[in-house]
């Protein structure tokens, strides 16, 4: 079992699995969750590697404003050649 730990007082909602681009195992590819932080009010998007998921975030994105919990999204491959 593994755990990715966030910032104190800091909680996620809304975890998506991205694969990636020809992985080969099935835990291949990223972790995409909503976080918010309760001391400071804001909220971010986190992308995690699943292949080192109780390492570091990948990349942090700072919202404009606060994402509620239960908020859910989806992410899916879109090609842009064939358009």
């Amino acid at each position: 079992m593994e755990y990715h730990m966030f910032e104190k007082n800091t909680f996620c909602n809304g975890a998506a699995f991205v694969a990636r681009d020809e992985g080969v195992e099935e835990d291949d590819g990223w972790i995409i969750t909503f976080v918010h932080n309760e001391d400071t009010n804001t909220s971010q998007v986190h992308i995690i590697d699943t292949k080192n998921f109780c390492g570091g975030t990948v990349a942090k994105i700072e919202m404009p404003c606060r994402v509620p919990y239960g908020f859910h999204g989806a992410f899916m491959p879109i090609s842009f050649q064939d358009q």
